[in-house]
């Protein structure tokens, strides 16, 4: 049986393409979201969202309990109102001082752990597998690899040469985007999607909440919680590191087993530094 059948749900519509994936649907006329966590510590992320809802956060809530299966779980929330705000300037300022808040927040809920499967910027980027993968793909395909072993290269002299920086680490949501706040006229109703969420260095949530240009993002925090200079300096390095989490596994796979290979989001985020 399928987690559809055993909740009763109707009209499921898919909401993404991601492994990970989401759905919304109806219960007993009731809007709710079914999302799928494919790996072993799917409880991180919802650890994380219930620990900033005590807080007074408006996360998503399991309204069942999760459906566990080998290759991870299916959890059913109720949906949050409200719709996410057009992207502006003033917008992008507003989300930065809702970040440096929420980061706040994220020190608070005392949560140290690293969640399974994830690593700091400067283990993703000096594994020796990463580094392999990485110079084969070179071969075969010069201008791509090129490009994506400089990036990488970049950012592994970054952190050599400052090891164990001393800046604010705490758990991050890791997809603080336009897309994931919802809003009711100017009230915050939903902060959504924890899918990327661990434990890192604070700067890391701005990979996919600046992502390289929305600059607002950064002077809107700083209002709230000024950057110090190490962290300032170290945006780019961690922003270039973001591009290889899970590249390894699909390098191997593709010029092992000949499986798809797509690097556009990649190629498109390094081209904006």
């Amino acid at each position: 049986m399928t987690p559809f059948t055993v909740w009763g749900l109707e009209n499921r519509r898919a909401l993404t393409e991601r492994v990970n994936g989401t759905w919304a649907a109806d219960r007993d006329g009731l809007p709710v979201i079914v999302k799928f966590f494919p790996e072993q510590d799917w409880r991180y992320p919802l650890r994380v969202a219930a620990a900033l809802r005590a807080q007074g956060w408006p996360t998503p809530e399991p309204i069942e309990e999760p459906l566990v299966v080998p290759e991870g779980a299916w959890v059913l929330f109720a949906r949050l109102p409200g719709e996410p705000r057009q992207t502006s300037q003033e917008e992008r300022r507003a989300r930065g001082r809702l970040l440096a808040e929420l980061h706040l927040a994220a020190t608070a809920t005392g949560i140290v752990g690293q969640r399974g499967g994830f690593a700091l910027p400067d283990e993703v980027v000096g594994d020796p597998e990463l580094e392999h993968w990485l110079r084969v793909h070179e071969t075969a395909h010069p201008e791509e690899g090129g490009i994506l072993r400089r990036c990488r290269d970049d950012a592994v002299s970054w952190f050599a040469g400052h090891p164990e920086p001393d800046v604010p680490r705490s758990v991050i949501h890791g997809d603080f985007a336009v897309w994931n706040l919802l809003y009711d006229d100017d009230r915050l109703t939903g902060l959504i999607d924890f899918e990327a969420s661990h434990h890192t260095f604070q700067v890391a949530d701005f990979v996919l909440s600046w992502r390289g240009y929305q600059h607002e993002v950064i002077r809107g925090y700083q209002e709230v919680r000024p950057l110090s200079e190490l962290e300032r300096e170290m945006i780019a390095p961690v922003y270039r590191a973001w591009m290889f989490l899970g590249l390894k596994r699909e390098l191997a796979a593709h010029h092992d087993r000949g499986a798809p290979l797509d690097l556009t989001w990649q190629l498109t985020h390094i081209d904006r530094l």
